[in-house]
């Protein structure tokens, strides 16, 4: 999800957190309908902390009449833009208020995050009790428990094994987490086992050489399932999201439309969102982490130091006094000190210079334009910022080695005809704003070669089972 969109967005989407059909009953004057559905919708908000870790996790205890008194004094003396916000996402709902203040073990890290969409509640604290062991893996999360700190097996309400799953799937969560400390959790969704497969290919293989030797990463504890990134899925805000990155909890959550989406692009997608967790760890320390945690804001020094080479630089801003909040966390408020250049201009340049260029040639031609193809930009999305740049890139990258290493069994014109079809049939069906050989000859190839190598083996399986499994009339049987 593109977050300086939701940013900018935020107010005209929520609505003082309301669907449009809600709306049209207070238009009405329809108090009656108007409170049921108000109590309908906080109701959907309530029922998002049942998932928040895991479907059907501990719930959080009741708020007291003394807490409430509490929270009530606390949002009073709170910023009037947290006051504003907070009565649009919950209005007059004061145990919601709680929930959303809340820290449970004082440690100064509020328990959960929540959605400037629609008040879905999120993983905020990764352990709220503070006895050590993270939320996901313990038993009673708002309780703590003396003892044992490392958790050695996937906890019962977690395992896919005793939940009768098929031996597959269950095999290679039990994999990730005994060998890469990442657990595979369902929440509001299922994975399938294509989906598990290919996070575990994109761990195993595409980042064999950070995950070797049974590796971690510290940026990346959980890979989620969830049927959308918001609360409401029909909100359109939500609609083009795979999956996302959320860098405070080191957790990347997958969305309905990348658990359905083909396998080769998930593994695309996939690819992306982890190269953003490779991103956070180039700068990552527990200091840096308690920046994520509490201010929503990371001092990617290192990372943006990595970029600068291929064009990317920084101006130095300074932060509106509505992006700081004390009283609570919303998703997609951060404090960036600094607005991003490519190539010296302003990204809201290259916004309205890719604008003109698809006004002037129209969709079919847009991303082949000489003018596009000759800076290697693989599509609007990647001049978003340096990460998705750097993500996007990635994507590319692989989907060229997979294609480029059938060149041995493959004459060109069928690897050329291969690509094409690739891109027309799968690619663009997916994501029509982005053409992976746009980057071919690009100088970040060679970068991307040298930190993330793929072996022959490695290309092999994922070609074939990837690539050329989804379009079975190229180069087969050579």
């Amino acid at each position: 999800m593109n977050q300086e969109t939701i940013i900018r967005s935020r107010n005209k989407h929520l609505i003082f957190a309301l669907p449009s059909a809600f709306l049209t009953l207070v238009i009405c004057g329809c108090e009656s309908s108007a409170d049921r559905e108000r109590a309908e919708w906080a109701q959907l908000q309530r029922n998002s902390l049942s998932s928040v870790f895991f479907r059907g996790n501990p719930l959080p205890g009741q708020p007291t009449a003394e807490e409430i008194g509490r929270t009530l004094d606390k949002v009073r003396s709170a910023n009037h833009w947290e006051r504003d916000l907070l009565e649009e996402l919950y209005p007059d709902d004061h145990e919601l208020w709680v929930y959303a203040t809340r820290d449970s073990d004082g440690d100064g890290v509020l328990d959960y995050r929540v959605s400037d969409y629609y008040g879905k509640f999120l993983e905020g604290d990764t352990d709220i009790d503070g006895d050590g062991i993270d939320n996901v893996l313990d038993t009673t999360p708002f309780i703590a428990s003396p003892g044992e700190r490392e958790i050695a097996n996937i906890p019962p309400p977690l395992d896919w094994s005793r939940q009768g799953k098929p031996q597959d799937i269950t095999r290679i969560q039990r994999e990730l987490f005994e060998n890469h400390r990442i657990l595979l959790v369902e929440r509001s969704a299922e994975f399938t086992p294509d989906l598990a497969r290919s996070v575990h290919d994109v761990v195993t293989r595409m980042y064999r050489g950070i995950f070797a030797d049974n590796g971690t990463l510290p940026t990346l504890r959980i890979v989620a399932t969830e049927e959308s990134s918001l609360l409401d899925p029909e909100d359109e805000a939500g609609a083009s999201d795979f999956a996302q990155v959320l860098p405070a909890s080191q957790t990347l959550e997958i969305y309905r439309r990348g658990i359905d989406a083909p396998p080769v692009i998930q593994l695309g997608y996939l690819a992306h969102e982890i190269a953003h967790n490779i991103q956070f760890s180039y700068d990552y320390d527990a200091q840096r982490q308690d920046e994520i945690m509490r201010h929503n804001y990371f001092a990617a020094t290192r990372f943006l130091e990595l970029v600068e080479p291929f064009g990317w630089t920084t101006i130095q801003t300074e932060s509106a006094p509505e992006s700081r909040f004390t009283l609570f966390r919303p998703q997609y408020v951060a404090q960036e000190p600094y607005e991003y250049l490519y190539l010296d201009e302003p990204l809201g340049e290259w916004e309205e210079w890719l604008a003109a260029i698809f006004e002037e040639v129209g969709e079919d031609r847009y991303l082949t334009d000489e003018r596009i193809t000759e800076l290697h930009i693989v599509g609007d999305y990647s001049l978003s910022g340096p990460w998705e740049w750097y993500s996007d890139n990635i994507i590319a990258y692989l989907y060229l080695e997979m294609l480029d290493s059938q060149a041995g069994q493959c004459p060109e014109a069928e690897r050329k005809a291969l690509a094409e079809a690739f891109q027309r049939e799968t690619v663009a069906r997916e994501w029509p704003w982005f053409r992976f050989e746009n980057a071919r000859g690009a100088t970040i190839l060679a970068h991307l070669r040298e930190e993330y190598p793929l072996d022959a083996a490695d290309l092999a399986y994922l070609a074939d089972h990837y690539l050329l499994s989804r379009h079975p009339g190229f180069c087969r049987n050579r």
